[in-house]
């Protein structure tokens, strides 16, 4: 019994013994063991988007605008060109003879060459005075110097009087005057007469004076068609 008892002891002996050897080896895995939840909340950690601050922007170069300064050619060039051209025109209108147009035959207004001087009238008279011959001599020689002229002349008034009256005084004057022209040997068909009265007045005035030189016959000179 004894014998019995002790192998029933020794056995349980020796599975203690192979119990307790195996605990630490459970403890040790046991502690090994990562907590529940432990490596998740790792996971966690390392699956959370990391915020990475943004890398300062790289500022580009700024280039330097370099002004480079050309020399105006432009400009220089500009008068070389004109002294050309004006050069080339020069030949050319050197080469090029001037095309002279055809005269044109026209008689230059005798009034132009030669103004006949006025012949005055004494108050409601026609005649022709003294003083006022030599000038008509003058008339009818350059006349005859230039028989292409025809000639016009004008008997005029002062304000007396009434338009009919001086209108055929007028007409007297200017007669008279043709008259001694002709008698001096210048062609009839070359002088025509005309009045106009108290009409046209040299002189607006109202007196002696003006009067006197309204009173007078006036020669108008054109050239023959």
């Amino acid at each position: 019994m004894i014998k019995g008892n002790f192998l029933k002891l020794l056995v349980i002996l020796v599975a203690l013994l192979f119990v307790f050897s195996c605990a630490p080896k459970k403890t040790v895995l046991e502690e090994e063991r990562p907590a529940p939840g432990g490596e998740a909340k790792k996971a966690e950690e390392v699956a959370k988007p990391v915020k990475v601050a943004p890398a300062p922007e790289e500022k580009a170069p700024v280039e330097k605008k370099v002004e480079v300064t050309m020399p105006k050619m432009e400009e220089k060039a500009a008068p070389v060109e004109k002294a050309k051209a004006k050069e080339e025109e020069a030949k050319a209108e050197a080469k090029v003879a001037p095309v002279t147009k055809p005269a044109e035959v026209a008689i230059a207004p005798a009034k132009e060459l030669y103004e006949l001087e006025d012949i005055h009238f004494d108050f409601d008279k026609y005649n022709i005075r003294e003083p006022d011959r030599e000038i008509l001599k003058r008339h009818a020689e350059w006349l005859k110097k230039n028989k292409d002229v025809q000639l016009v002349i004008e008997g005029h008034c002062d304000e007396r009087g009434t338009a009919e009256y001086n209108l055929a005084l007028g007409e007297r004057r200017a007669k008279a005057a043709a008259k001694f022209l002709i008698d001096l040997g210048i062609d009839p068909a070359r002088i025509k007469t005309i009045s106009y009265g108290k009409e046209m007045p040299l002189d607006p005035g109202h007196n002696e004076e003006a009067w006197a030189k309204n009173r007078r016959a006036h020669f108008v000179v054109s050239t023959k068609k």
